[in-house]
């Protein structure tokens, strides 16, 4: 499993942090919220105007102690949140095992423009990997430890003692179990999964854990409810399943060609995801079948598909953005000249945001008809 890991470059992360060492690019965390997009580039977490291209702020933590040769206290890779009052949850995945909550509205130094720290948590033993949930008032935040954290926004403070949803699991090579994936809540419970094969649900209100299955193989994404009403997951057994989220009852529905990395993403009836090999698939839930025969773009594909009105577009290891449409006909959207798409892209304010490693800028936005419109940062 290991071998296979490595041939794709996004997968850099787990070797980075199994061993502690911070030398490897790893794939960028991207997201968008009103007027402004947000990547993290791992050095930091930069605020970038949508219409413009321009950064507002960036974030780079704070000044670290401890710091030892080999390890690094900081790593941003996972896309920041923000809060319905406007603050922005950022984490670092390094060895400070910190999330912050900052105050965009709040810079000291237009010169320098860099948001106060509203709060932070400091107290997991693990890695961040997974992108925090916001539940009401509460952030549901998954760790490497085998824990969910669940913090107070407006203070970052533990509302309950750390929720340990598993024993910190051990594999072959005696490597702590993970949980990389955001969760999923129907409003009463909680969906979690984790590298160690395992679906939990989660009680909202007790913490306690309503049901608990495995699969044959990790899974690295997360569930997404269909129109059905029921819970979709695919894991590195190949194979795309169904949950009942009652009784965690489940099925296997496809069986994919390759090992499924990223989270499913779902659209009326229709539940699209990727394999690694490059396989792009589309699922009717109503109908019990895949909409077509999988499609293959060109390269791997470790993101999840973004669906818009007319179209869903997949960005695959190559760099270029593909256009799938209901038939399955697949469509060169834009090409990259330079550069390695592992994110999934963003729809925001009538663009559409890919990010890039090995690339001269971290982050483009395409119009509609793919076209560039500028690049971050710029030359």
């Amino acid at each position: 499993m290991r071998k296979k890991i490595l041939l794709i470059t996004v997968s850099l992360l787990a070797v980075v942090l199994l061993s502690g060492c911070i030398g490897s690019t790893t794939w960028f965390g991207l997201s968008a919220a009103g007027n402004v997009a947000y990547i993290a580039n791992n050095t930091a977490v930069h605020a970038i105007d949508l219409k413009t291209g321009k950064e507002l702020w960036s974030f780079s933590g704070e000044k670290s102690s401890g710091f030892s040769f080999g390890q690094s206290p900081k790593l941003f890779v996972v896309s920041p949140v923000v809060t319905e009052d406007g603050q922005v949850i950022i984490v670092n995945s390094g060895n400070d095992h910190t999330i912050y909550a900052v105050n965009p509205k709040d810079i000291p130094d237009p010169a320098k423009p860099t948001p106060n720290i509203t709060w932070k948590f400091s107290d997991a033993k693990g890695h961040w990997i997974a992108v925090p949930l916001i539940v009401g008032d509460r952030l549901f935040a998954p760790n490497a430890d085998g824990k969910i954290y669940v913090l107070d926004l407006t203070d970052g403070q533990s509302v309950k003692q750390a929720v340990r949803i598993i024993e910190p699991f051990k594999d072959t090579e005696g490597q702590p179990g993970r949980l990389w994936a955001q969760p999923v809540t129907d409003g009463k419970r909680l969906y979690v999964t984790s590298l160690d094969r395992s679906v939990f649900a989660i009680d909202l209100e007790t913490y306690e854990i309503a049901w608990h299955e495995e699969l044959s193989g990790a899974i690295p994404g997360g569930m997404v409810f269909g129109s059905d009403g029921m819970l979709y997951v695919g894991s590195f057994a190949k194979q795309f399943e169904k949950f009942d989220p009652a009784t965690g009852q489940h099925t296997p529905v496809v069986d994919a060609k390759g090992w499924i990395w990223g989270t499913p993403v779902a659209d009326g009836d229709n539940i699209y995801f990727n394999d690694v090999d490059g396989y792009f698939y589309s699922y009717n839930v109503k109908e019990g079948k895949l909409n077509f025969e999988s499609v293959k773009p060109d390269g791997a594909v470790t993101a999840s598909p973004l669906v818009l009105p007319d179209r869903v577009l997949v960005a695959t290891e190559s760099g270029n953005v593909y256009s799938i449409d209901a038939t399955g006909s697949v469509t060169l959207w834009h090409e990259s000249i330079k550069g390695k798409a592992y994110t999934t892209p963003v729809s925001a304010d009538g663009y559409v945001l890919v990010s890039y490693i090995e690339s001269d800028y971290y982050l483009v936005a395409l119009n509609n008809a793919g076209d560039q419109k500028w690049v971050f940062p710029s030359k």
